[in-house]
């Protein structure tokens, strides 16, 4: 291994991102001699951390999804006439919670660095749990429109912030895999509060409708989850009180091998320049963009799509949680589908096209079947794309603690600009082929698949440029 070369991000051959681990004599430590030591203690190390940080954001991401996503089921339970909404209104009130969110994303990962991650991520599920609670007593659409800015707002920073703080703890070798589980939240959520949702919905109540239950318990659950957080967080784990003593120093000196040495690290403006400067990372983008856009066309719009095919509602809301089944089944096997594709590039091409061809079939028939495997389609390629992609791309930027916080910032922020497109394609006039939105779609996920080849392109140039300067300093290769 010769100067800077970091197998996790640089090697060709992608399955050395789930070896157990990317070079043990990387490693020295007084306590630690022999290589099954390191890589028992690199086991153990990640062991600790799955159990209490990935599972908790895990879990707060499964019902931030949730909360974000129950409008879909409020809507076909009696939410767009009790509000006297009409026409596009649904569509502006989820444009605006997009609005909202996108208003700090990019400088949220700078204020959590400040303030610390097991402060900020705890106050923002507070924050988001009161205002979907807030949103079962408004009585007009105008109240709605304040409460989805507000909503947008208050959990803007979460979901960057939970990828910075697995960058903090997890090897480059580990990020893809975990990252992918911690978007698993997006499908599970899907599953579990469709329903969820929908016997909420059956309550009967004299003076609180159906659809107000369903914000008012959502975002009960969720305040009361969000307070263990600050029992449970840590900012990063050079200081981290539930690990040993020889765990700190090996993970460490690991992350200082790698260049990355964690939330210890002071923030370089120079560095958050250098990689918004690097046209691949916004080319990269484009394949976050194309994935969140499937996921969100199955999240929020499954239940409306279902319902027009002739279902009740409550028929809409448990099968809705059909397609993002398969979406839990595809990032299951997300670490697989790149290890057998041996690249990112190929792996994200590969599920994009799988969401392209689920749309194309919503758009050219109307048989039931057919219309619900392209559900399925979608799901499945979108939340494979989603478990794929975020973790390419902060691993193929994380040269410091800047990069790492400046990447899976506008990882989160394209990401979530997806709903701006979303939120304006699937019109209520457009029912039941919607024929506009998945055309749209259609457009995007081919661009998201061009976007995978161009970096594996731009990426073989890097890495022979590099090989033949890697005793260079800066040498940096990159992992398709």
């Amino acid at each position: 291994m010769k100067g800077n070369e970091y197998p996790s991000v640089g090697a060709k051959v992608s399955k050395v991102e789930y070896a157990e681990i990317d070079n043990i004599e990387l490693v020295a430590s007084e306590d630690v001699v022999s290589t099954e030591d390191q890589a028992n203690l690199l086991a153990s190390y990640c062991r600790k951390i799955d159990w209490h940080i990935l599972l908790y954001v895990t879990v707060l991401c499964i019902l931030n999804q949730s909360d974000r996503g129950s409008i879909g089921v409020a809507k076909v339970v009696g939410l767009e006439n009790d509000l006297g909404m009409v026409k596009n209104d649904f569509n502006i009130a989820s444009t605006l919670f997009t609005v909202g969110y996108l208003s700090l994303e990019f400088f949220s990962n700078f204020v959590l660095k400040w303030i610390g991650a097991s402060r900020l991520l705890p106050t923002l599920g507070i924050l988001w749990g009161l205002v979907c609670a807030m949103q079962g007593v408004i009585t007009t659409k105008a109240q709605l429109y304040a409460m989805r800015v507000l909503l947008g707002m208050s959990e803007c920073g979460f979901t960057a912030g939970s990828l910075l703080i697995m960058s903090f703890y997890y090897p480059k070798s580990k990020m893809t895999s975990r990252i992918s589980l911690f978007y698993l939240s997006s499908p599970l959520a899907n599953v579990l509060s469709g329903p969820l949702a929908s016997a909420l919905s059956q309550i009967h109540h004299p003076t609180i409708k159906r659809w107000q239950w369903v914000f008012l318990l959502e975002g009960i659950m969720t305040i009361v989850v969000s307070i263990v957080g600050y029992f449970v967080l840590q900012d990063h784990p050079e200081k981290c009180r539930f690990l040993k003593h020889e765990e700190r120093e090996f993970i460490r000196k690991y992350k200082q091998k790698e260049g990355t040495l964690g939330g210890s690290q002071k923030l370089k403006f120079a560095h958050v320049v250098q990689v918004l400067k690097d046209w691949q990372l916004w080319i990269m983008m484009v394949g976050t963009f194309a994935a969140c856009e499937a996921c969100g066309s199955v999240t929020v719009f499954a239940p409306e799509v279902i319902n027009e095919l002739g279902f009740s509602a409550a028929q809409a809301q448990a099968m809705s949680a059909l397609p993002s089944v398969c979406g839990v089944i595809a990032m299951l096997l997300v670490s697989r589908i790149v290890r057998l594709c041996g690249s990112h590039w190929l792996a994200g091409f590969i599920s994009l096209g799988v969401a392209l061809a689920g749309s194309v079939l919503m758009v050219v028939t109307l048989n039931v079947p057919a219309r619900i495997v392209g559900l399925c389609m979608t799901g499945a390629g979108g939340f494979a794309g989603l478990g794929i992609f975020p973790g390419w791309n902060v691993t193929a930027n994380s040269k410091s603690v800047a990069m790492s916080a400046a990447a899976s910032g506008l990882t989160v922020f394209f990401g979530s600009s997806s709903s701006f497109v979303l939120s304006n394609v699937f019109l209520n006039s457009d029912a039941p082929r919607f024929v506009i939105g998945h055309t749209v779609n259609i457009g995007i996920f081919a661009l998201g698949m061009a976007s995978c080849a161009i970096t594996r392109i731009s990426m073989g140039q890097r890495n022979h440029k590099q090989h033949k300067n890697q005793f260079a300093e800066d040498a940096f290769l990159y992992e398709y």
